[in-house]
């Protein structure tokens, strides 16, 4: 399919703000659930296991023994060679396309994706996760990723670059706010009439930067319909399901404007399908069938939309 990009680039600015959002929504994880180990009084069921779950490729076996392991999971995800999801590994697969797309990205973007870089193969990073110093690597990389999604916002310029970056970044954001939703209604079955409390639920909000917000914007107990409510319908939470596939919906417009060919209607008409089962769903009187099935039914039909945008754009053949 023609666009006035080559794809090698456009595949860069893809995968670069793919990478980036993944690690930042990691890393986010990471710090939550690492400041509340320190938390003595807090009954904790189940440690950094929705953490290893989504983001490494560890066996259960292997989860069960280091769900609870604070010093193996800090070195895991932030800079381990093995593990293909470390921090470390994300950020140097980030930059390589962040090369590639260098005519098409500003000096500030490169700058602060090199710094991050070096930051990550300094050779005594390992050894200081080990130390009182840990909890301060682990803000300052968050403070970073918040950084880069300022500079992305602030000095990029919109056209199909910005386009393509924003899909691939909020497509992988969606997947992270669905997947981190389903490792915690999973245990209780999904069950929207349960009376877990504020304590179960407050992990999950801020690792979608949504604790906060949930405070101001819902009263009382009980919290399971109203935690749904906002990472998968409120529509002013930036981390929600709703918000971000209207997000990919608008830069999908934009790469579609002049194009009349038959695949772009088809993939336009996938994603409208896909958008559309989540906007009419009735929250109000959801099931817990129901959300079971609109969790898997909408994380399966986005990375197949996000295989064939792929194929579409991306294809070197």
């Amino acid at each position: 399919m023609k666009v006035n990009m080559l794809s090698r680039v456009a595949d860069g600015m893809f995968w670069l703000n793919r990478y980036m959002e993944r690690t930042d929504g990691m890393l986010l994880t990471l710090n939550t659930f690492y400041i509340l180990s320190f938390d003595k009084e807090l009954v904790d069921s189940q440690g950094y296991k929705p953490l290893l779950e989504y983001y490494t490729d560890l066996s259960q076996k292997q989860i069960s023994d280091a769900q609870f392991d604070t010093n193996f999971v800090l070195k895991y995800i932030v800079c381990s060679n093995q593990n293909h999801n470390s921090v470390k590994n994300l950020v140097i697969k980030a930059r390589e396309n962040a090369r590639g797309s260098q005519d098409k990205i500003t000096k500030e973007l490169w700058e602060h994706i090199n710094s991050l870089y070096h930051f990550m193969n300094a050779p005594d990073l390992p050894k200081k996760l080990e130390t009182s110093e840990a909890l301060g690597i682990v803000t300052k990389l968050n403070k970073d990723f918040l950084l880069y999604n300022g500079i992305l916002e602030v000095t990029m310029p919109r056209g199909l670059g910005w386009s393509f970056s924003n899909i691939g970044k909020h497509i992988e954001r969606c997947l992270q706010t669905i997947s981190l939703t389903q490792a915690y209604f999973a245990p209780i079955h999904y069950n929207l009439e349960g009376n877990e409390d504020l304590l179960y639920w407050r992990r999950l909000l801020l690792s979608l930067s949504g604790y906060e917000l949930y405070l101001k914007s819902y009263s009382n107990i009980p919290h399971n319909r109203k935690v749904v409510q906002q990472v998968i319908f409120n529509r002013d939470f930036a981390h929600s399901v709703i918000y971000t596939l209207g997000l990919i919906e608008i830069y999908l417009d934009n790469l579609f404007k002049d194009n009349h060919l038959s695949e772009a209607r088809t993939l336009h008409n996938q994603f409208g399908r896909l958008k559309s089962a989540v906007e009419f769903t009735d929250y109000h009187n959801l099931t817990n069938q129901q959300l079971e099935d609109v969790l898997n039914d909408t994380k399966k039909q986005l990375i197949q939309f996000s295989t064939d945008f792929s194929k579409l754009f991306f294809s070197y053949t």
